[in-house]
């Protein structure tokens, strides 16, 4: 009865200031309405203004043609005229629309309209006689067709005035009712206002006593529970703390009111990790009682950590809605303080899927957990009281004791093991041991904590494979296209050299048989000898691009001195090399991959550098070959580099100096320039040659 009483109550405070605003905005729709009426006829009115005046223009038009046209007899001053007799029916149908409404000012229409044809029959005479040459431009035009003129203008003034004086009715009436509009608004929505203040104010203070009453109610029954009772509101936010609440937490009242229930009553839930807010969202959705008795822990907001039991209820409205939530808790700490220390570590150490297990000085297992288990297959009785390394057949990365010597000094030792599992399989792992010395006389313990990394070291492995296929295939197609160019060189040389030659020489022939007085065919002849000359200077210098005879004939040193030469030739940079008198004992295949590495350091001075000298140096330091090439250009920075495209070039130089056994070492600084130094070996076993040294 109580609840039916408060009902009505709020429906009675919503709905009559709902009925008073939508009546206010009938009566002020109706009002705009009205207006609007009144300024539409406003602009009905411009409208026939507009038109009439229209009319009126057009037949001055009319009239200033005709009378330039009688005047001059040209006939360009008769087109207006002609154009406004074809404009005005419609122009003057259009006016009698608009004053459809007025039967008066429809029969002044009539008037001019017949005024308008005396008119239009009159001047087609005096036109007709104009062009007959009957007509004098002098008289025709006098008193009587002035005097029709202004009839017609006089009409249509009148017609206007007529217009003119509804207009202003009009204006004043839409005037009036504006002004009633709002002398109405100002008088309905200030008496609407102060009847709507009375009545509300005077309801909703039954409605705040009613409710004032029901919470202190509330709070009194809720206030008087011995355990610490929270309550919130459909979207979790708290609208009540009792005082046990209060101490339990350390949130005062006054601020946890409209705090999300996670942010005061942080509830740690060990088994199903649901928070405060997740069991208020269960219970709002589920709308039914949530208990949880054990392993839930509350952090106070100074960062204690309390064992509560605690249950959480929806709070049901009328109809079964649910509108809240009531957690009630209570401390049960001591219920929660007797616990192992040994448990708790035993319990941490099974969560891990790693191989931990504990072992003494000697190797003797005294834990093992689940994890290694899984991972080696023995159970826990299998391995109790066994020596470690003994049953898993363990293969150290080093001596056993001096692991257990470094255990003693430093308390902790990390280093890859290979165990071997109960069913044969050599397992790797990462192993990580921690020395846990003895307290009271107790003998110290060893922690184990073994990662299976077998996989990892399979790819890393598959990895190596990998690179070094890649490095042989690119070896490979390094002495492919190496010997490619030596036999396209040789057969240019040889061939193509060949033939250019016997050409030349046949050419020549002719040209000692030939009388002199054959003088065009001798030019002609001379000619083809000098382009037969520069085809053999094209087919040496394709040949010597694509594998230098001096390399092959003469060794390393004379190819680099005569490539250097080159380069400055083409270039116009100062280049000065410095090389052995007796060449270096190098065998072909480092001898080319060292003068490609001195072709590519030349290629980056000229795309990169901006350098103005060159310095090369050829010697021979113990048993490898060190070749040194420095430049005084712009130079870099090798982080520049190393993350793009631009650093191939480098990394092929690296490659063919690794691939024969060798390294590249480069120095290079912004504004220093760049050194490039080379390093290979002058003697590698001939196998190894064959596998990794191909250029």
């Amino acid at each position: 009865m109580e609840y039916s009483k408060f009902r009505r109550l709020l429906i009675r405070v919503i709905a009559v200031p709902l009925l008073v605003t939508v009546s206010l905005a009938g009566f002020l729709l109706w009002e705009t309405f009205d207006l609007n009426k009144s300024l539409q006829w406003i602009d009905h009115t411009d409208m026939v203004l507009d038109q009439s005046g229209h009319l009126l223009k057009l037949l001055v038009d009319m009239e200033s043609s005709k009378r330039g046209y009688i005047a001059t007899g040209d006939e360009t001053f008769l087109l207006p005229y002609i154009e406004g007799t074809k404009l005005f029916d419609s122009e003057f149908q259009a006016l009698k629309q608009l004053v459809g409404d007025s039967p008066a000012q429809q029969q002044k229409l009539k008037s001019v309209y017949a005024g308008y044809q005396e008119a239009v029959e009159y001047d087609s005479r005096i036109i007709a006689l104009r062009r007959a040459g009957r007509a004098d431009p002098t008289l025709v035009e006098n008193q009587l067709r002035k005097h029709d003129l202004d009839a017609l203008r006089s009409q249509v003034e009148e017609f206007q005035i007529v217009e003119e004086t509804l207009r202003t009715g009009r204006v004043e009436t839409a005037h009036r009712r504006w002004m009633l509009m709002i002398t109405s608004c100002l008088v309905l929505g200030l008496g609407s206002g102060v009847f709507l203040a009375l009545f509300t104010g005077r309801h909703l203070g039954k409605l705040g006593d009613k409710l004032l009453q029901h919470e202190e109610r509330w709070t009194a029954v809720l206030g008087s529970i011995g355990e610490a009772v929270i309550a919130t509101d459909s979207e979790g936010r708290i609208t009540f703390m009792n005082t046990v609440a209060v101490d339990l937490t350390g949130w005062p009242a006054e601020e946890a009111l409209t705090q999300p229930i996670g942010q005061v009553l942080k509830l740690i839930n060990e088994e199903s990790g649901m928070t405060a807010d997740n069991e208020v969202s269960r219970v709002l959705n589920d709308k039914k009682v949530l208990a949880v008795a054990n392993h839930v822990d509350l952090v106070t907001r100074d960062s204690r950590e309390i064992a509560v039991e605690h249950s959480a209820a929806p709070i049901f409205a009328a109809e079964g809605k649910v509108i809240g939530v009531v957690l009630i808790f209570r401390d049960v700490a001591e219920r929660r303080r007797e616990r192992i220390a040994t448990a708790e570590q035993a319990a941490l150490l099974e969560l891990t899927q790693d191989a931990v297990f504990v072992i003494d000085m000697e190797g003797s297992i005294q834990f093992w957990s689940s994890g290694a288990e899984a991972m080696l297959g023995y159970t826990k009785e299998e391995v109790a009281g066994r020596i470690a390394h003994e049953i898993l057949r363990t293969e150290f990365s080093e001596p056993f004791h001096e692991i257990t010597a470094l255990l003693m000094r430093t308390g902790h030792w990390e280093g890859d093991l290979i165990n071997t599992a109960k069913d044969g399989r050599r397992v790797v792992v990462s192993g990580r041991w921690a020395l846990q010395r003895g307290n009271r006389g107790q003998p110290p313990r060893v922690l184990v904590v073994n990662s299976d990394i077998t996989q990892r070291k399979r790819g890393e492995e598959l990895l190596v494979l990998q690179r070094e296929q890649l490095r042989a295939l690119a070896d490979r197609l390094q002495w492919v296209r190496e010997e490619d160019r030596k036999r396209v060189a040789r057969d240019l040389h040889d061939q193509i050299g060949q033939i250019l030659t016997a050409v030349k020489m046949d050419l020549s022939w002719i040209a000692r048989r030939l009388p002199e007085s054959e003088g065009d065919v001798l030019a002609r002849l001379k000619e083809s000898i000098q382009s037969i000359d520069c085809g053999v200077k094209a087919v040496r210098a394709i040949c010597s691009g694509l594998r230098p005879g001096v390399l092959d004939d003469l060794g390393l040193a004379a190819a680099i001195e005569w490539q250097a030469s080159e380069f400055a030739s083409r270039n116009d940079v100062l280049c000065q090399v410095s090389v052995p008198p007796v060449d270096l004992h190098l065998d072909g295949d480092r001898a080319t991959a060292t003068f490609r590495i001195f072709q590519e350091c030349l290629t980056n001075v000229i795309r990169h550098a901006q350098a103005t000298q060159v310095r090369v140096a050829l010697s021979q330091e113990g048993e490898r070959i060190v070749l040194v090439v420095a430049d005084d250009g712009i130079g870099f920075r090798e982080s520049d580099l190393s993350n793009t495209l631009g650093s191939l070039g480098l990394l092929g130089m690296k490659e063919r100096a690794q691939s024969c056994g060798g390294d590249v070492l480069i120095y290079s600084s912004p504004g220093s320039g760049t050194t490039v130094t080379v390093r290979v070996p002058l003697d590698t076993p001939r196998t190894e040659r064959g596998e990794v040294c191909i250029s």
